[in-house]
């Protein structure tokens, strides 16, 4: 590829935020947008306090916002679908996103408040046709604003994955129910990581694809992504009118040592949409250098159970929601599960629609909706996702019933 035909990734770093997002915009080519609607999609998928590195900062979208405004007479949308049982404009509120939402030229939208529209992919390997915001139509124009962050099933979820909000309520959820056992043996000769749910992602590509990415590197988020990790001040963003492009440069800085195989829905998304992006060699940097901006980050653990020696988690085909779920539970419940179980006697637990009678114990809780086709052989609490305190309160009364 040569060198002028190479997407271009603007990367910039500076404690005051909004200065770095204007340098990053400042090197790339944004069309005249002038006209046009544009929908400004951040990430706000739960209702969390902001600069967690959980949904994307408010003072990076505000920094957007206003540099576009101040150059493009459009109409500009802001909204999100966030995951099940998640009230979208409480989510925006109280991620601090209160001032944005005042302004009289930003019109908030609940992506999920339409009637959604079908999309057909034939080309989809697994993921035929989806529902996505009855919105769709609207827009002129596509702005993916996400938190760089790793992310217990994907590997790390950046512009792309950040796409999946535009998918129509709980069908977010049958990203993560599909079973093609034959697809996965074939792919695993080249990627041992792929799972059903990062060939589902990858299929949206064929549909949704958006115009500019600008990856929020202000508050970071390692390990337990995509909620439950740490927090990594980088105070730096990531930009390009080429989504792949503008991620691989995301895990370049964030995991050098990974390559596409690891986040193996990018990985699809290379081979089959935009083959002609590999690796960070088939794309300009603005700096050409980025060596200044390499920070590794944590990646994901293998397993959550590792920490936790009293607990058995069977973990098959879960969504990353429960999965937060379970680990907040652990992290915040520590010392109430080591005095109540061991090692020789731990706490079990169960999460996902893949699991099966002989995968569990005989004192399994069975947590979320996935699980109640098990629900005679364990305690099953129901919700998607149960939220941590039912959960807990299911274990304590567990407990004093049984309490041998």
């Amino acid at each position: 590829m040569g060198e002028k035909r190479k997407p271009i990734v603007s990367v910039a770093r500076n404690i005051d935020i909004s200065k770095a997002v204007h340098v990053a915009l400042d090197k790339i080519e944004i069309p005249n947008l002038s006209g046009k609607t544009v929908l400004l999609k951040p990430n706000v998928g739960r209702e969390v306090d902001p600069k967690l590195g959980i949904n994307t900062n408010p003072e990076v979208v505000e920094a957007i916002f206003n540099y576009l405004r101040d150059r493009y007479e459009a109409n500009y949308l802001i909204g999100d679908s966030p995951i099940i049982n998640t009230d979208t404009q409480k989510a925006f509120e109280q991620s601090g996103y209160n001032n944005l939402l005042k302004d009289d030229d930003l019109q908030f939208i609940d992506l999920d408040e339409l009637t959604p529209v079908k999309k057909e992919i034939p080309n989809g390997k697994i993921l035929k046709s989806i529902r996505i915001t009855g919105y769709w139509h609207d827009f002129d124009y596509v702005i993916s604003i996400p938190v760089l962050k790793m992310h217990m099933h994907c590997g790390a979820s950046l512009s792309f994955k950040n796409m999946k909000g535009l998918i129509y309520r709980r069908d977010k959820i049958t990203l993560h129910h599909f079973q093609a056992p034959e697809i996965i043996k074939e792919l695993k000769k080249s990627m041992s990581k792929i799972k059903e749910l990062d060939i589902a992602i990858a299929d949206l590509g064929n549909i949704i694809f958006p115009d500019l990415a600008i990856i929020d590197a202000s508050y970071a988020h390692e390990g337990m992504g995509p909620s439950s990790g740490n927090l990594v001040k980088l105070d730096t963003i990531i930009a390009s009118t080429n989504s792949l492009a503008a991620d691989i440069i995301a895990l370049a800085i964030s995991q050098p040592e990974w390559s596409l195989k690891d986040v193996p829905h990018l990985k699809l998304l290379s081979e089959f949409i935009l083959p002609s992006i590999n690796s960070s060699s088939d794309i300009k940097t603005i700096p050409d250098d980025i060596n200044e901006f390499v920070e590794p980050l944590e990646p994901p653990p293998k397993s959550i159970t590792i920490k936790y020696k009293n607990v058995n988690l069977i973990d098959i085909d879960s969504c990353s929601a429960c999965l937060s779920t379970v680990f907040n539970l652990l992290k915040h419940n520590k010392e109430f599960i080591d005095e109540h179980y061991t090692s020789e006697k731990p706490l079990n637990l169960a999460i996902g629609n893949g699991i099966k009678k002989s995968d569990l114990y005989s004192d399994t809780y069975l947590i979320g909706n996935c699980t109640s086709n098990q629900k005679e052989n364990g305690t099953f609490i129901q919700g998607c996702t149960p939220v941590e305190s039912t959960i807990l309160k299911m274990i304590k009364e567990k407990l004093m019933s049984d309490p041998k």
